[in-house]
């Protein structure tokens, strides 16, 4: 890989749009609303030649040296390269190469110099870390600021269950490492055939097999992943990326920032990324990247209240209920529509606007999503001021002219009137979301359908 000291990437938007964006992606990580994703070339630190260097690069060197490995002009020293070609050449065993990298980043850990741009990333707020490198530097510094992180890993040689992760209660930065980690050498994924044996078991039926479904369903809740340092030519990230987001890929802004003078994403790869995940390559070199959003995610403490450029949302969703015993419904699924940019009303916005049932007949004409969220409980007027509405909802019900009513059966209840006759009632298979532990499976089936009918919205 090419050091830090080569030219910038530059730039393809202009200077609004770029701080727009900017902008945008400070507050979703503020938010904690953001995944952080390290590629290769993210972990960086000084070599001998004083340059700031991908420590995955500086590990391939030092196997080289090594082993006398010299290689033909053209052939890069990049770490899957040299252990692969080791391995080919018979110079040195899976297990050798193994315990020689782990031993690399034992040494390093001690002694190495790591790029600042690592300590900037540390100071704002991911709630997850996905990290493809062997080491574990990136948690030295949360130890430095006292903040708490919880670390796991894939071990593709032995897979083994165990792990969870409560996003909802635990605030810790989970930091998980998808290639094996240095401090437990076997779990290293390294040569090319390590790489393909890797691939087949994430993508296995065997449910101990692959990567821990608590991770890959955890992305449904963060909309803006970043992902920085990544060569997106290789070939094994398509499979990679496909398994990561095997039930999120239409809920997702993914974006790549490389180290300067990285080889660009050719055309074919951009076509497939784009395509298959949106994922976006603004030509802003990581280090520029990472420099401007700290700046931005520091200004937002700065914006006088009411001044914030505020993410345009695609739709407004109003939510009906019972206010009293259904509130818990009613925070998950505004929690989950938010991953769809949409802005979610409930009659809790009228509080001060004067009558509710007025105020809901207003906000109705401003609204391209109504969901009557349905339980027994919905059906008592004292706790739902939209009750009386319903009847005038569902007849008002025509989503080709951009007034879509899609009833949720929150809790169990019998369907009764105009209501129980809608097509766009969800569940489809008419369970409650909640009850039964299947509120992922029914909350991914409603968002799904929604994000669809949103992104062929006009914007409001």
């Amino acid at each position: 890989m090419p050091t830090e000291s080569t030219q910038s990437a530059g730039n393809i938007a202009s200077g609004a749009q770029l701080t727009e964006m900017y902008q945008t992606i400070a507050r979703k990580v503020k938010e904690g609303a953001c995944v952080l994703f390290l590629g290769p070339s993210a972990v960086m630190a000084k070599g001998q030649d004083g340059q700031f260097s991908p420590v995955t690069d500086l590990c391939a060197r030092f196997l080289a040296d090594k082993y006398n490995l010299v290689l033909n002009p053209g052939e890069e020293y990049s770490l899957p390269f040299v252990t692969s070609t080791l391995r080919i050449r018979n110079q040195a065993t899976d297990s050798m190469l193994q315990d020689d990298v782990a031993n690399f980043y034992k040494d390093l850990a001690d002694k190495a110099e790591f790029h600042p741009m690592l300590e900037q990333l540390t100071d704002l707020k991911f709630r997850i870390i996905i990290n493809t490198s062997p080491d574990t530097f990136i948690a030295r510094f949360f130890d430095e600021i006292a903040r708490a992180y919880q670390s796991d890993f894939y071990n593709w040689y032995k897979p083994v269950q165990g792990f969870s992760f409560d996003f909802e209660k635990n605030p810790k930065v989970l930091i998980y490492n998808l290639l094996g980690t240095y401090e437990k050498p076997e779990s290293l994924v390294l040569t090319y055939k390590h790489q393909l044996a890797y691939i087949k078991k994430i993508v296995s039926e065997q449910q101990n097999e692959r990567l821990p479904d608590a991770l890959t369903n955890a992305f449904k809740d963060f909309r803006y992943h970043l992902f920085l340092g990544f060569d997106f030519e290789d070939w094994n990230l398509r499979l990679l990326l496909d398994t990561l987001y095997k039930n999120v890929r239409d809920n997702i802004q993914p974006y790549s920032y490389p180290i300067k003078g990285e080889r660009e994403t050719g055309p074919d790869a951009r076509v497939f990324f784009q395509g298959e995940f949106s994922m976006q390559f603004p030509k802003i070199d990581l280090v520029t990247f990472v420099n401007t959003l700290v700046e931005q995610y520091k200004n937002l403490d700065n914006q006088p209240a009411g001044t914030a450029n505020v993410e345009q949302a695609r739709a407004k969703a109003l939510l009906i209920y019972n206010e009293t015993t259904d509130q818990d419904g009613a925070e998950l699924l505004r929690k989950h529509l938010k991953t769809i940019n949409v802005q979610v009303l409930t009659p809790r916005d009228a509080v001060g606007q004067g009558d509710v049932e007025a105020w809901i007949r207003q906000t109705l004409d401003q609204c391209q999503i109504v969901m009557p969220l349905l339980s027994v409980d919905f059906y008592d007027a004292t706790g739902n001021p939209g009750l009386p509405l319903l009847d005038e909802i569902v007849a008002r019900n025509n989503p080709r002219k951009q007034f879509l009513v899609m009833p949720v059966i929150l809790k169990s209840v019998t369907l009764e009137g105009p209501v129980s006759q809608m097509d766009s009632i969800r569940p489809l298979d008419r369970q409650p979301v909640l009850g039964a532990g299947q509120e992922q499976k029914y909350i991914a089936e409603i968002i799904d359908g929604l994000k669809r009918y949103v992104d062929k919205l006009p914007r409001i």
